[in-house]
C-alpha cells in the first residue's frame, strides 16, 4: 500500500496522508483464470435476478469486471471455499455486457489472476427468457 503527502516551503506545512493506493500485479501466469458461470444464461427480461459465479483453485478475494474495465464493479472476500457469488437483483438494460472475474490468493494478496474468463449478459425488454444465440 502506498500513501503520499506534500510539503510546502513558505509557509512551511505538511499535508496529512492521502488515501491509500494498493498496487496489485495483474495477470500473473501462475494463477490460472477463474471459471465464470451465468444463471440464467442467454437473453433475459428486465427484472430477472441473475447470478454470476466465479471459481478458482486459490481464490480468496474475487473482483468482478464489466466490459473489460480495469476497475472492478464488485468485490467479494471468500472466507472459506473457492467460489464467489455475485447476485444482480432485477437486472435492467444497463446491466447488459460482458463480465469477467479475477482473484487474489490468500498466500499472495498483491498478485491477481487475469480476468480472461468471461460471460455475456443480455437484457432485452419484453418477451420471456430466450436461450443463448
Amino acid at each position: 500500500r502506498y500513501w503520499c503527502r506534500y510539503k510546502t516551503l513558505s509557509p512551511s506545512s505538511v499535508s496529512s496522508l492521502s488515501n491509500p493506493v494498493e498496487l496489485v500485479v495483474l495477470a500473473d501466469p501462475r494463477y490460472v483464470p477463474p471459471t465464470v458461470s451465468l444463471r440464467p444464461g442467454g437473453r433475459v427480461e428486465p427484472g430477472t435476478n441473475v447470478t454470476i459465479r466465479c471459481q478458482s483453485p486459490y481464490g480468496a478475494n474475487f473482483s468482478l469486471y464489466k466490459n473489460g474495465n480495469s476497475v472492478p464493479i464488485r468485490t467479494q472476500h471468500v472466507g472459506r471455499g473457492d467460489t464467489a457469488t455475485f447476485i444482480f437483483n432485477g437486472v435492467t438494460e444497463a446491466d447488459t455486457g460482458t463480465y469477467g472475474c479475477s482473484y487474489r490468493s490468500r498466500e499472495n494478496p498483491f498478485i491477481s489472476s487475469h480476468p480472461r474468463a468471461e460471460v455475456t449478459l443480455e437484457v432485452a425488454p419484453g418477451g420471456s427468457s430466450l436461450p443463448p444465440t
